[in-house]
């Protein structure tokens, strides 16, 4: 309950709490308790009652303090879902108007439902707004046999809308389960062949189905959106058809400015924004994919230049999102940015209990100090490692690139015994020698070990052999790391 009153509390407008303060002036626990969530937000329970219950922590037993608070608490709750009723950042504007509609219908009022309901029917074919035509037909055709019910003629027309509507919807259901079948492959540790041939098979029946129904635009959009949003994720269809993939950017750009209040997929409060911060973050995937760090980089300021200008925007974020922008960040050699969106993952993963589940952020904290090494180094280089040890103990190897991370990070901070125990990991060394024109970081370590000068030199000279070689991308990351990490040891 207390995230739940978090929350609550944070939809609360200025004049709301200043409400909540004069409605309980008369309560000083509350008031205390009020004064602690503005100061924090998310309050565990003890944390609570050490701040409201402070004067009698010494005198009263703790399950009757514990008993205390949940009594005030729930007092809170009440008080907060009674004020926040019907105000709730959740609904759009239409869906909003069309609740009311609805309760307009049950009080009869049925002329005020049809002049209202015509007005929100134009924006809703308007901007295609699929979710909610449906609804509104079937309710304008309910309207229209109470309230005049010998207009058969107009009557007709609206359950003609009401089909239309209905067959729309279905079709916008199906876009949506191609983009989901996405999502679920690409978790699913897809085989790149396969959901290459898979992407390319969906984008062709998108494209039918888009130009059969070009009169409404949002499946064109929708369209052009996931033919380039998920295209740019994938290596193999960047680097074959990235002028493809170019195109539907570029026609992206123009759908949505021709077409500004109309959302993509999600139809929900402000989806303009959220559409955009979503866009931002497939730009800089599209960028990296096609090895250019500056630009794919340049899209990750712009989206924090759009969080900026929109600062009581609530951003719908996800891991991926968060890998994503950590990846394109650490590409970039952008490192002071890589130790800040860390920073965000490490809330964003705590407060969704995630960090078992996927990448934890003390991952990037590694890549991170590595890249700033010597200029910031990290206060606490072996409590990080032993984080990540304990991290690799239940991972699969899947997880075998962060053993070279956390080796690497061991051998800079001149711990070679922790750092080969990392860089000798049988996956990790597989992985290494799949490619010949690679370069494990183990072998770096050996030198180093060795302490002879020349033999750092050498290797720095055969580092600049394979990477004139034209290897793959992310062997090329690797070398380039590896030359970086040499500097420190010259």
């Amino acid at each position: 309950m207390n995230k739940e009153i978090k929350h609550l509390y944070q939809e609360l407008s200025t004049s709301d709490k200043k409400q909540l303060l004069e409605n309980f002036e008369q309560s000083p626990k509350m008031l205390l308790y009020i004064q602690a969530l503005e100061a924090s937000n998310l309050l565990s329970t003890q944390k609570a009652i050490k701040v409201v219950y402070e004067v009698e922590q010494d005198l009263v037993d703790d399950n009757v303090l514990i008993n205390r608070f949940y009594k005030l608490r729930g007092i809170l709750r009440l008080y907060l879902l009674k004020q926040l009723k019907n105000r709730l950042k959740s609904s759009t504007d239409e869906e909003t108007e069309l609740q009311f509609l609805k309760l307009l219908l049950i009080k009869n009022e049925h002329a005020f439902v049809l002049e209202r309901a015509k007005k929100l029917e134009k924006i809703c074919w308007r901007n295609n707004l699929f979710e909610l035509l449906p609804q509104l037909m079937s309710l304008m055709v309910s309207a229209l046999h109470l309230h005049k019910s010998r207009d058969l003629e107009e009557i007709a027309v609206y359950v003609d809308k009401l089909e239309t509507a209905n067959e729309l919807l279905y079709t916008f259901r199906k876009f949506e389960h191609h983009i989901n079948s996405f999502r679920l492959k690409i978790n699913d540790g897809y085989n790149h062949t396969e959901l290459a041939e898979h992407y390319n098979s969906t984008i062709s029946k998108l494209r039918r189905k888009a130009k059969v129904l070009k009169e409404h635009v949002r499946f064109n959009l929708m369209y052009h959106y996931v033919s380039f949003s998920v295209g740019s994720q994938l290596q193999g269809i960047v680097h074959k058809t990235s002028n493809v993939l170019t195109r539907h950017l570029n026609q992206l750009d123009k759908l949505l400015s021709e077409n500004p209040d109309m959302p993509i997929i999600r139809y929900i409060p402000n989806h303009r924004f959220h559409d955009m911060n979503s866009l931002l973050i497939n730009k800089a995937i599209y960028w990296f994919n096609k090895q250019n760090t500056a630009k794919s980089y340049q899209q990750i300021l712009e989206r924090a230049q759009l969080k900026e200008v929109n600062p009581n925007e609530y951003v719908i974020e996800s891991g991926a999102d968060f890998h994503n922008i950590l990846l394109c960040c650490w590409a970039a050699k952008e490192f002071q940015a890589l130790l800040k969106y860390s920073q965000e993952l490490k809330e964003f993963q705590l407060s969704n209990a995630s960090i078992k589940h996927e990448t934890p952020y003390f991952v990037y904290d590694l890549l991170a100090y590595t890249g700033l090494f010597p200029r910031q180094k990290c206060q606490e280089p072996t409590k990080i490692i032993q984080l990540t040890k304990k991290f690799l103990a239940d991972a699969d190897e899947n997880s075998a690139w962060i053993y070279s991370v956390v080796g690497t990070f061991a051998m800079l901070y001149g711990l070679y015994k922790e750092s080969r125990a990392f860089l000798e990991y049988p996956p990790l060394l597989a992985e290494y020698y799949q490619n010949p024109k690679n370069i494990p970081t183990l072998e770096l370590l050996d030198v180093l070990e060795s302490k002879d000068r020349q033999q750092l030199i050498d290797f720095r000279l055969r580092i600049k052999r394979c990477k004139k070689e034209m290897p793959h991308q992310d062997v090329l990351l690797h070398l380039n790391e590896l030359e970086m990490l040499i500097k420190h040891f010259l």
